[in-house]
């Protein structure tokens, strides 16, 4: 395990039961974003009954998401005590504990299924040193129509630079690996991994962690940046649909 990849195991094991309302996950932001954005993207993309890897599950939001909705997930995440969270929220899934940055290794020893026909990360991706390993790993564990799917932090977006001046949360520590989940990184890196995009887009201008009444007022500006297509490239989040065949 290298040292990027023990910092956030660390940072992840010390917060997990605060994690909800420090990043966002029990905020009014998060649900609104979720709502409005997050969820259709999901519907529009994972079909119900999908055999899904989900990276990184953190406390087990989208992993519950994904049981409800009828799909069979292995949950993967590198630190076991915010695992523990995800386990008691959803005792459906099954849990794998390891890298996510090259699950096969993990997914192995655990006995669980080395095909897939999604893996989706949620604010996971965008963390990693080694994109272009993982994406190659990934592309092994797809199935012949798999799909990988990741919904994200958008490195263009001008909070995750605030968010790393202020200290908030880990970003001063992570703000150059998020700062390379880009449009043109994220296409460039995909394709050299031989992988073929369906979709690469933007939306999400308010932040997860906010209460209602900032909600409130930020909806109005929220809705009107969306209609603004360049604008919309510097919005919070960013969604990659990928293929595992060129």
């Amino acid at each position: 395990m290298h040292g990027k990849t023990a910092l956030i195991q660390k940072y992840y094991d010390r917060y997990a039961n605060v994690y909800d309302d420090k990043h966002g996950v029990s905020m009014a932001g998060q649900s609104h974003n979720f709502t409005l954005y997050y969820e259709p993207f999901l519907l529009e993309t994972i079909p119900s009954g999908s055999n899904v890897l989900e990276l990184g599950c953190g406390s087990g939001f989208y992993t519950k998401w994904l049981v409800d909705h009828g799909c069979q997930v292995t949950a993967m995440d590198i630190s076991h005590n915010i695992m523990e969270c995800a386990r008691r929220r959803c005792p459906d899934a099954k849990y794998v504990e390891g890298d996510c940055e090259n699950p096969k290794a993990y997914l192995d020893q655990a006995g669980a299924p080395n095909q897939f026909d999604i893996i989706l990360g949620v604010n996971t991706f965008s963390y990693y040193p080694n994109k272009a390993d993982a994406l190659r790993c990934y592309k092994q564990l797809l199935s012949q129509s798999g799909k990988l799917v990741l919904l994200d932090m958008n490195g263009q977006s001008p909070l995750y630079r605030i968010m790393r001046m202020t200290g908030k949360n880990e970003m001063r520590e992570w703000y150059n690996e998020v700062s390379e989940s880009t449009r043109s990184s994220l296409s460039k890196l995909v394709k050299e991994a031989g992988m073929h995009i369906n979709r690469l887009g933007h939306f999400a201008f308010i932040p997860n962690g906010v209460n209602q009444s900032v909600v409130s007022m930020l909806r109005p500006f929220d809705a009107l940046l969306h209609r603004l297509p360049g604008i919309r490239d510097y919005s919070m989040r960013i969604v990659l649909i990928a293929e595992g065949n060129e």
